[in-house]
């Protein structure tokens, strides 16, 4: 008799669980819908017109335009061409530090204007539904990040073998051809030099502002996420220097822009390179705004709360170098790698580190003393880690703009001469101030 009515009570539990979903609705229909859509996107503006192509030919060798000045142990070769490929690994995300999506996640994109990446439309990301409540961060769990067409050239002797072999890396459990410049992005140099620097991890997870906050609410049919991350013209080429059996190598990757946060000879560190921002609209609610400008030229549309443009734009600075013009007595050298036990490149690394002594001690004098170094490196990151991307970005295209999926609320308009990443070279984004256009409401 017991076993029956455990039986029953069982049954009598599975029905409730069945039909007494939220709202009414039964709960294996609610836990298959998606209310929450999450959508990325490797572009700087948030919707269309975005820069119709890349400034660079992907495959060609058009390396040299786009080789960082610390790429100095090989120059750019002609074998050295352009990324065709960009391959992202996501294992997971969370908003608030919440956990809404333990899938991983892999992508490999062309490095075209006709993929959803890059054309402004975006990919899809797998996740769950949170739960009602306000979000201000999502945090993207990002294992890998790899551009193709790495190549690695060895010095051997006296001089560089001609012809490289191309960097191979494993992603999605097989090898491919790339480097995986994620490995490098786990702090900036600003964050090497300091005493907790081996308890510092900037990308993992990559923690993006929401500007305007996510107030979700599940009776919305759909909420949509939308995260960009400036990938789209925003590429360079790095050096990566290291020792193999004794051989010294060098390997040409492409990695994202240190237009921020420089990189220079023989440092690793790259990170906080990463420019991103997230938005939320829901579809249902949103409206559209609408303006004219000058043909060309950028336009953003911020929240009230955003009464000037200035954590959207860097200052112009004199030597547009942030750098060197924030720490212009106290950037040391970089110690030369040790190679090992075979006795030539051991004699390379003493001479190195002899030219690296030098270096060092005429810094030192120019320096003086701990206080001063470490003035001028945290001005350099005050200088730079407040730079965000706005949630509204487009460009003026026959006289005008629109921005759609706009929340309701009063935004202010700003635009701006430079176009982007284009223009005074490739690689930059906004420096200089933004030009005010009013305020625009959404009712």
């Amino acid at each position: 008799m017991n076993i029956y009515s455990y039986m029953f009570s069982l049954l009598f539990a599975l029905l409730i669980l069945i039909f007494a979903g939220c709202d009414g609705e039964p709960v294996f229909t609610e836990m298959s819908t998606n209310r929450l859509k999450i959508k990325i996107k490797g572009t700087l503006e948030s919707e269309e017109p975005v820069i119709d192509e890349f400034d660079f030919t992907p495959g060609e060798t058009s390396a040299a335009l786009y080789a960082d000045d610390s790429v100095n142990d090989h120059p750019v070769q002609p074998e050295d061409k352009m990324p065709t490929t960009f391959m992202l690994d996501i294992a997971e995300i969370k908003l608030n530090g919440k956990a809404i999506g333990k899938y991983r996640q892999v992508f490999s994109i062309p490095l075209s204007d006709h993929v959803p990446f890059f054309n402004g439309e975006g990919i899809t990301l797998k996740n769950d539904d949170p739960g009602n409540g306000t979000y201000s961060t999502v945090q993207l769990y990002i294992r890998k990040m790899i551009f193709d067409n790495a190549n690695i050239y060895t010095f051997e002797g006296s001089s560089w073998n001609p012809t490289p072999e191309l960097a191979r890396v494993i992603f999605k459990e097989n090898e491919v051809e790339g480097f995986n410049f994620n490995n490098l992005q786990v702090n900036s140099y600003w964050d090497s030099l300091r005493d907790n620097a081996s308890r510092v991890l900037r990308v993992y997870p990559l923690e993006i502002p929401i500007i305007g906050e996510m107030n979700y609410d599940r009776n919305d049919d759909e909420t949509v996420l939308e995260i960009r991350i400036v990938i789209k013209n925003f590429i360079k080429m790095y050096e990566y220097d290291y020792y193999d059996d004794g051989i010294f190598k060098v390997c040409h990757f492409y990695g994202f822009s240190d237009w921020l946060r420089d990189v220079r000879e023989d440092e690793r560190n790259m990170g906080r390179n990463i420019i991103a921002v997230a938005r939320a609209y829901v579809p249902d609610k949103a409206g559209t705004i609408t303006g004219t400008g000058t043909n060309g030229h950028y336009v953003i549309a911020l929240p009230y709360e955003y009464d000037d443009a200035s954590e959207f734009r860097m200052p112009v600075v004199p030597n547009d170098d942030f750098r060197k013009d924030a720490v212009p007595n106290c950037d040391f050298p970089v110690a030369p790698v040790y190679s090992g036990s075979h006795i030539e490149s051991v004699l390379d690394y003493f001479c190195n580190y002899e030219a690296y002594k030098f270096d060092w001690n005429t810094v030192a004098a120019s320096c003086g003393d701990i206080a001063n170094y470490e003035a001028e490196w945290d001005g350099y990151e005050a200088l730079v880690e407040n730079f965000k991307i706005a949630p509204h970005v487009t460009i003026v295209s026959e006289g005008s703009y629109t921005f759609e999926n706009v929340m309701p609320g009063t935004y202010y308009i700003f635009t701006h001469a430079d176009p982007g990443p284009t223009d005074p070279g490739p690689n930059k984004l906004f420096t200089g101030d933004w030009n005010s256009l009013g305020t625009a409401t959404v009712p």
